[in-house]
């Protein structure tokens, strides 16, 4: 993994095959009731980018042995991304850059939640091993095609690190878009 000189993973080292996948430093984590607080950090061109996320700390397994979902273990708002000020509008601009937007937005809302459910049959145990998440953006009641979105957010935090990944790239303008200020 390359890291800058503060130890902080590269923002955009993990693109591939066209897809934006970031890798992010957990730092600062702390166990608040029933969830995890944490700080998401990263370096793009030797500056810090970051969020805070504060993540339900008991996940069930999302799926069942034949492969269908387990609706009782989807947690609505079992994400929230919250902004860190300047370090968030930073990450919001550079991933507008990486995704390939030309209006590029100057600051990150205060926070956005998340629909959670783990990618995995197995029980989960977020304090002993890495947890596969899917995570839905814009899905809930009032719900409106254009501004629904899906990415991986896996977590380790064992190891003390976050990989935002892209699902699809048709979900980086409404991904965008609920995440930034406008």
């Amino acid at each position: 993994m390359l890291t800058d000189k503060n130890g902080l993973p590269v923002l955009d080292q993990f693109s591939e095959e066209g897809f934006v996948d970031c890798v992010f430093r957990i730092v600062n984590l702390v166990r608040d009731g029933e969830h995890f607080v944490f700080e998401l950090r990263s370096s793009y061109r030797n500056e810090t980018v970051g969020v805070r996320a504060r993540l339900r700390a008991e996940i069930g397994p999302g799926i069942d042995t034949e492969m269908n979902l387990i609706k009782e273990h989807v947690y609505w708002k079992g994400l929230e991304i919250s902004s860190l000020g300047p370090e968030s509008d930073r990450f919001v601009a550079v991933l507008a850059s990486l995704y390939g937007v030309e209006s590029i937005p100057e600051a990150m809302v205060q926070a956005e939640t998340f629909t959670v459910i783990a990618l995995q049959q197995d029980g989960t145990d977020l304090e002993a091993e890495q947890v596969r998440l899917k995570i839905f953006g814009k899905d809930g009641s009032e719900f409106a095609e254009d501004d629904y979105y899906e990415a991986f957010f896996n977590v380790d935090l064992p190891d003390g690190f976050v990989y935002w990944n892209e699902k699809d790239e048709s979900y980086r303008e409404p991904m965008l878009k609920a995440l930034a200020a406008v």
